[in-house]
């Protein structure tokens, strides 16, 4: 049972150092006093208050931002809802989205993000996604979220970390003490 906990705390940690892991802020560009100030843009979009970050691979997330929510705590052989929350930082003329599990841990529904046309920078597009998981372990879903916008036709991947508890063991029926043995005394 260690051997499983040690397991579960090693990917917890992975998971959370490859989520600190992200792009050095922007460096600000040196403004002069005849700067004539810039109109204010649109207001950032944010996930919702449960939502993580998935992890993106490169500079993806200057573009689009992919956040997920758990809907319970992964176990097998027991449904798991995942909320996603797609969020376009520029305009694209279209967007979609395309989900890939691992074996074990099979996608029940919302494989696909249906194609989004003329998405405005700072909008959020929700989908959802049902998973089962048949085993326990450490597992990640793919995204690739297709976007169509000024630089062409581009492609990001997201990863989205699952850890899954194995089934719970049934209770063990009591064991069955003998009486005590009474001890004639002479």
């Amino acid at each position: 049972m260690t051997g499983l906990r040690a397991m579960y705390l090693a990917a917890v940690s992975a998971v959370v150092l490859l989520a600190g892991c992200g792009d050095p802020p922007p460096e600000k560009a040196a403004t002069s006093a005849t700067a004539a100030p810039k109109p204010a843009g649109p207001k950032p979009a944010t996930a919702g208050a449960q939502m993580v970050a998935a992890v993106a691979a490169g500079k993806s997330v200057t573009a689009v931002g992919v956040y997920f929510a758990l809907g319970n705590t992964p176990k097998v052989a027991t449904a798991l809802p995942v909320e996603i929350s797609v969020i376009s930082h520029q305009d694209f003329t279209t967007l979609r989205a395309h989900f890939e599990s691992q074996d074990g841990l099979t996608m029940v529904s919302g494989e696909d993000l249906a194609t989004q046309a003329n998405v405005k920078a700072e909008s959020t597009i929700q989908h959802q996604l049902v998973l089962m998981p048949a085993q326990d372990g450490v597992y990640v879903i793919t995204v690739n979220v297709d976007t169509e916008g000024k630089e062409g036709i581009v492609s990001r991947i997201f990863s989205i970390p699952v850890i899954v508890a194995p089934a719970a063991a049934p209770n063990p029926a009591p064991a069955a003490t003998a009486p005590p043995a009474n001890s004639a005394g002479s």
